[in-house]
């Protein structure tokens, strides 16, 4: 695989590869603005580039298990997201293949949840992103290997 970096440029929040240009703020936009369960739960994407995103969360009493901790369901479901965004800033609408989460620290006290993505893999079908979840004091509270399947439709912003 060639270093796609390198072969693709932008500035401004777009990206121009292969004669094709895409708007991450559009996609910022699309993610943020579409009805459904990451709306619901208060997911906000902040920030998308090539092969990267940031997703955030306000933590409210629907995100906590009855020991008084962020529900690791809640954890996973942002850096699904956060992982999702960033397969998609490479130009295709993705689905989740697997994804596997080590939970390192219990988010007790937490007010925000911030996921961010590093892009691991673009392969022609499979992208992989490893996703590390941190609350507003920087405390790390999950990492994930999120792997995502391309489904060869194309994001047009």
């Amino acid at each position: 695989m060639k270093n796609e970096r390198k072969e693709c440029g932008g500035e401004g929040g777009m990206r121009r590869c292969g004669g094709k240009t895409m708007d991450f703020h559009k996609l910022i936009d699309f993610r943020n603005s579409h009805p459904g369960f990451t709306k619901e739960m208060g997911m906000v994407v902040t920030e998308v580039t090539e092969g990267f995103a940031r997703v955030e969360m306000e933590v409210d009493e629907r995100c906590f298990n009855p020991i008084g901790s962020v529900h690791g369901g809640v954890i996973f479901a942002l850096a699904d997201t956060a992982g999702g965004v960033a397969a998609t800033s490479r130009g295709s609408f993705v689905t989740t293949v697997t994804g596997s989460i080590n939970y390192l620290n219990a988010a007790m006290q937490s007010k925000k949840l911030i996921a961010e993505t590093r892009e691991i893999k673009v392969g022609k079908n499979i992208l992989v992103y490893d996703v590390t979840v941190s609350d507003e004091s920087g405390q790390l509270i999950a990492e994930t290997r999120m792997t995502y399947y391309s489904l060869h439709k194309e994001v047009n912003f």
